[in-house]
């Protein structure tokens, strides 16, 4: 996929999280931060890098269930700041899609250091457009652009419903 395709569809994503949001009755940035965080964290916990113990793998469908719950409270926060994920800044994820940056990604998230460094300054300290990177990093890692966006699809009209009955 080229970088204008995947800007458009990460615009559309971001109509959807607007839609998702108007169904909220209480939205507070700080709370939403933080939840991106935690989210981060059931992300890295659901692949279990550092659970040598575990017979049993989380199944990929949970992990990008986790993943897409970091892409919501992300794409809220842009939504929040009036602004969009630019397509310069797709072309830096693409330019990234080579052995190198993987082997260093990799490297920095099966072994723990991704949240020990990256995800407390990605959250807390910089734009929401480096979360956004981060996730999109990971999804081109371990998954793919499009397994994300469904698995965001999916989560997203749950998260309506949830609102809807009170969740």
């Amino acid at each position: 996929m080229d970088s204008l395709t995947l800007y458009n569809k990460l615009v559309e994503l971001q109509i959807t999280q607007l839609e998702v949001d108007r169904h909220m009755q209480v939205w507070e940035r700080e709370k939403i931060i933080t939840a991106l965080s935690e989210e981060f964290h059931e992300w890295y916990n659901s692949i279990g890098f550092f659970k040598i113990w575990k017979k049993h793998k989380t199944p990929v469908e949970k992990q990008l269930d986790e993943l897409a719950d970091c892409l919501a409270f992300a794409l809220s926060l842009l939504n929040d700041d009036n602004r969009a994920f630019g397509l310069d800044r797709w072309d830096v994820v693409l330019n990234r899609n080579n052995e190198q940056h993987i082997k260093l990604m990799r490297n920095e998230i099966e072994h723990g250091r991704l949240f020990s460094k990256r995800v407390h300054n990605t959250v807390y300290e910089q734009s929401v457009e480096f979360s956004i990177e981060l996730i999109l990093n990971i999804a081109m890692i371990y998954y793919s652009f499009d397994e994300l966006f469904e698995a965001y699809k999916k989560k997203s009209l749950v998260n309506i419903q949830r609102q809807k009955e009170g969740y």
